[in-house]
């Protein structure tokens, strides 16, 4: 019998009031057992705002400090409006991701920052016979009102317009 080397590893998470944020899994863990899974840019953008929680970071800082190089800025608003959308839940805000005026975006002080252990086992070389894959379907957990998605429709392009003016007169 082969044994399985395990490591284990902190894990930065962020407890706001009705969820928890965890980078290294790029996860939002809500307070009914459900979670959802940002994209690789949602998380680096949301990250970089509970680091820097309670300040207002422009979209320029933003971008400059999250964005991969071939990453375009549009591609980024993109993305900051796909997270704002994931800020709320059964249409209502819980994730506090704001929008401050013309100036950037602030996420509140979290109640808790806290290292979470978790185990990581590499990936074996190929399966073993005991593993099971489950095949669930792809089930949107809290799909958007009509209301909801064409509010944060118009919230994103007039973002977009606000923050683009505002990125090239810096």
């Amino acid at each position: 019998m082969d044994e399985i080397m395990v490591t284990k590893v902190n894990s930065r998470c962020y407890r706001f009031s009705d969820v928890d944020f965890e980078p290294e899994s790029r996860t939002l863990y809500w307070r009914d057992c459900s979670v959802t899974t940002l994209t690789y840019e949602e998380c680096r953008l949301l990250e970089m705002l509970c680091y820097h929680a309670g300040q207002v970071l422009s979209a320029r800082v933003l971008y400059t400090s999250t964005s991969l190089p071939d990453t375009t800025f549009t591609q980024h608003q993109n993305s900051l409006c796909s997270l704002l959308a994931k800020s709320y839940r059964q249409g209502e805000k819980v994730l506090p991701l704001d929008v401050v005026g013309d100036h950037g975006y602030r996420v509140d002080l979290p109640q808790k920052t806290y290292q979470r252990e978790i185990e990581s086992v590499p990936e074996p070389s190929e399966p073993d016979q005991l593993d099971v894959q489950l095949n669930l379907p792809d089930v949107p957990l809290d799909p958007p009102s009509n209301k909801k998605a064409i509010v944060i429709s118009i919230a994103c392009i007039s973002l977009f317009g606000i923050a683009t003016t505002a990125f090239f007169l810096l």
